[in-house]
């Protein structure tokens, strides 16, 4: 348990980390509210479920790209579980709570596998894009892709790494000094397997309890630093995929595009020109996005050498986005059109409207709608 000194740092860093993520989640939400039209809210029971299903099945990840999509669904539930283990952890370091029982047993298994199963799979995540370069995660030269966007996306894919990396790590690192401390647990192998690291290196009760308090520290203050910058990476698709799914607008079929009124004398501007002519979901589609390039491996505008990349429009609009998040939030930043910015003239008339990039994606996007 914490001592009244940590506690009262804890709080204090835990409101000035919460202030902060209120303006830039703010921020985001006006932006994506700047939009056309109305996000979907009817039938709210099928929506809600709609989006749990997509958080918990993970089905359209499988779909391409087996052994990688099998990674994924392992950091995916990783991650998923990890929101039960911080909120357990974040009562150990208050009070004297723990899960008893049967329960607990199964819940630090369940942590301890899952731990493990993460970490394994961010390493993977790490050597295929910056040691293999999968050919996947690239677009071609051909494509408009945002300028901060080539070399921005490896950053910010590397930075996520290492957040997920660091706050699995260093818990599953607290629960084996923790273990070296108070004794082997059956119900916890791969952290007691390297408890007997510790224990081997001669390190004492008063370093051990040391660590165990800075890995706690380390596990749970590296989620409230990052809270802020969520609307600004790919880590957002969290929680705006699921989102994106429980208020995609209804279609009759896939492909189907949105009716223009060529009668309806009302209307000033038929089509798009900025962000802001956009539907609140086509914006809300940025911050979803996982930059994954999946609609661009299934668009065939894009495998027969076209300037056409989905993946492309998303990513620009979101680096436009992430450039000007202040200015397009509060309505100062004069917004430039998306023709040369999002998308080439040639991209846009390159797209058959086949569906096929909004059939593939995993956060329920639809690129060219």
């Amino acid at each position: 348990m914490l001592s009244l000194t940590e506690r009262l740092l804890f709080i204090l860093l835990t409101v000035i980390c919460l202030t902060a993520a209120a303006y830039t989640f703010t921020d985001m939400f006006k932006i994506i509210l700047s939009g056309q039209g109305q996000l979907g809210m009817d039938r709210a029971p099928q929506r809600v479920l709609a989006g749990v299903k997509a958080l918990f099945s993970q089905g359209r990840i499988l779909r391409r790209r087996k052994i990688t999509s099998v990674f994924h669904w392992l950091v995916a539930y990783a991650f998923i579980f990890y929101g039960l283990v911080n909120v357990v952890d974040l009562a150990k370091g208050f009070t004297e709570f723990d899960v008893p029982g049967v329960v607990g047993d199964i819940y630090r298994l369940i942590a301890d596998v899952l731990s493990v199963a993460g970490l394994t799979a961010v390493v993977y995540f790490i050597v295929r894009r910056f040691i293999v370069a999968d050919p996947h995660l690239k677009t071609r030269e051909n494509v408009l892709l945002h300028p901060s966007a080539r070399d921005g996306i490896a950053r910010d894919s590397m930075f996520v790494a290492l957040f997920i990396l660091l706050h699995l790590g260093f818990r599953f690192l607290g629960e084996s000094f923790h273990i070296a401390l108070h004794g082997a647990d059956v119900f916890q192998p791969f952290a007691t397997a390297v408890s007997t690291l510790w224990t081997s290196a001669g390190m004492g009760p008063a370093a051990l309890e040391w660590w165990v308090h800075a890995s706690w520290w380390l596990a749970l203050g590296l989620i409230l630093v990052f809270i802020p910058y969520f609307p600004t990476t790919k880590h957002a698709h969290l929680f705006m995929g699921p989102l994106n799914f429980m208020t995609r607008p209804d279609r009759p079929a896939l492909g189907t595009l949105d009716k223009i009124d060529f009668d309806d004398e009302t209307i000033e501007q038929f089509g798009v020109s900025t962000l802001s002519d956009l539907s609140q979901t086509q914006i809300l589609d940025a911050f979803a996005c996982i930059m994954c390039n999946r609609c661009q491996d299934a668009c065939p505008a894009y495998a027969t050498g076209k300037e056409l990349s989905p993946a492309a429009l998303e990513i620009n609009k979101r680096y436009y986005i992430k450039e000007n998040m202040s200015g397009l939030a509060d309505g100062s930043r004069e917004q430039i059109p998306l023709m040369g910015m999002a998308i080439s003239e040639s991209a846009v008339w390159a797209c058959t409207s086949c569906g096929a990039c909004v059939d593939v994606c995993p956060v329920g996007n639809e690129p060219m709608f």
